[in-house]
């Protein structure tokens, strides 16, 4: 059970901190502008959480230094091994919703190398870097913060469960919001944009002059949930529809040439 307690601490640690960075780096290299990320209603990023618990998981239980008789040889181990760990976990957690759920919560399309636009070789060395300062530098207070959670842990049981139901409740009424864009959509093979929803939705709004809650994206007092997600979805028909007519209009351009 201590064991446990210390691995949750960490993974709500990790996905506090993975909102932070990625509420930042939309703001500033992205996408130039505030817009909350991440799946769930709250500050938190799974991913980043089930990272973090890995990482320490990794490091404090298995004898990485006693691996080769130079013990640089197995920290450099340690951090390729935490590395690729990391980005199996971000393919694995992509997969599931492009695969499962016909949503996409990111996308590396325009990256060179990419898999799918879920992983690739610059977001893979982005994870590289943060095994390497990991083992580097944060692993051994990092290994002393979970000694004494684990000699803690039946002080830190009770509020770490009411933080796991409340992301357990969290996860359940994201799922809802799920179910809810994919009726909107109303297109079984369409794989929709979580993020590019968002600010579909924002625009909409701006439009109508209506304030859009940050924390909850996907909803408003004059909820139009469907007539904004509709009206995206026809957008881009008409304009798969031009692009087909154009190119059509090239075929028949170079027979009549011909």
């Amino acid at each position: 059970m201590s064991i446990f307690i210390a691995l949750l601490a960490y993974f709500f640690l990790g996905g506090l901190f993975g909102f932070v960075l990625e509420l930042f780096f939309r703001r500033f290299v992205s996408q130039k502008r505030w817009v909350k990320p991440g799946f769930l209603v709250g500050p938190f990023i799974p991913l980043y959480g089930f990272g973090f618990a890995l990482l320490y998981a990794f490091d404090a239980f298995i004898p990485w230094k006693t691996l080769f008789e130079a013990e640089w040889g197995g920290i450099v181990l340690e951090i390729f091994v935490l590395g690729a760990l990391l980005t199996l976990i971000e393919l694995i957690a992509g997969l599931i919703f492009v695969k499962g759920m016909k949503v996409r919560l990111w996308d590396y399309g325009k990256q060179w190398g990419n898999f799918m636009g879920l992983i690739c070789p610059l977001f893979s060395f982005f994870w590289l870097l943060g095994a390497a300062f990991y083992v580097l530098v944060l692993a051994n207070p990092f290994e002393a913060f979970g000694v004494y959670l684990m000699d803690n842990w039946m002080y830190l049981s009770f509020p770490l469960g009411v933080g796991l139901g409340i992301f357990l409740i969290d996860s359940a009424y994201s799922m809802g919001i799920l179910r809810r864009l994919r009726a909107a959509i109303d297109d079984k093979k369409f794989v929709a944009s979580w993020e590019k929803a968002k600010l579909v939705l924002r625009d909409y709004y701006a439009k109508l002059k209506v304030k859009q809650s940050f924390l909850l994206p996907f909803f408003n007092k004059e909820d139009r949930f469907f007539e904004a997600i509709r009206e995206h979805m026809a957008s881009l028909k008409a304009k798969g529809e031009s692009l087909l007519q154009k190119a059509e209009e090239r075929l028949g351009g170079k027979g009549d040439a011909e």
